[in-house]
């Protein structure tokens, strides 16, 4: 198994309360596939495994079935389940072109239980906090599903919050919050699939911002091959 070594740091933790930027993983080789089947992502909250050009991917511990085929081979992906006093909360798939950091990551989010309405998370990712600037919000369609789309940037030299699914508290940053370094870019995806919401991200991580349109356009055949299957 060929290995690309990063420094070590947790891969949920990159986008759970902590700084996608300064993200360092290990990269694992994919596993074989059937050809009945869907391979299934590398669930791993400290790896990434490479993914297959052309190959169909699930991720069985995401909260719904989802499907991605990578249209090339420069993608490494994995999927996680993050948990909250003892039982599943939240499930992670994660998506990157790989280097010494990530160069440009995407993460595809939803709660194990209800989730707030579209309207709602919008709310909570536009107006939360302060130190990020947003563009207009425009209509977005994903896998047949329509949705919402937010695109920014962070300017806080401390840096942003988005907590997309958990109440406003006073206390320290709920399981489901996403942390974003100054200078990083964005956009925020929120989709209504058959009453369960997800959220996804695109961020420009480990990239100069300059780039994050290069990988804005990398990224959009991987997101028109996503599907939720019943």
């Amino acid at each position: 198994m060929s290995r690309d070594t990063w420094r070590p740091k947790i891969l949920v933790a990159a986008l759970v309360g902590a700084t996608l930027g300064a993200l360092g993983l290990t990269v694992a080789s994919p596993r074989a596939g059937t050809t009945s089947t869907p391979r299934q992502l590398l669930v791993s909250s400290k790896a990434f495994g490479r993914l297959t050009a052309g190959v169909a991917y699930g991720a069985q511990t995401f909260p719904i079935s989802v499907r991605l085929t990578p249209p090339d081979g420069t993608w490494v992906g994995a999927q996680s389940r993050l948990t909250a006093f003892g039982k599943p909360a939240f499930g992670w798939v994660v998506l990157a072109h790989p280097g010494p950091k990530p160069q440009g990551l995407i993460g595809i989010e939803t709660a194990y239980g209800s989730t707030p309405s579209v309207a709602h998370i919008l709310d909570r990712l536009h107006t939360a906090g302060s130190g990020a600037t947003y563009g207009p919000m425009t209509r977005v369609t994903i896998a047949g599903y329509r949705g919402w789309r937010i695109d920014g940037d962070v300017y806080s030299r401390f840096g942003h919050v988005f907590v997309p699914f958990t109440p406003r508290t006073n206390g320290a940053s709920p399981p489901d919050n996403i942390r974003l370094e100054r200078g990083e870019r964005f956009r925020l995806m929120v989709l209504d699939v058959r009453g369960k919401r997800l959220v996804l991200f695109v961020v420009s991580a480990g990239l100069p911002p300059a780039q994050f349109p290069a990988f804005l356009d990398s990224a959009r055949p991987l997101l028109a091959s996503l599907r939720f299957p019943a």
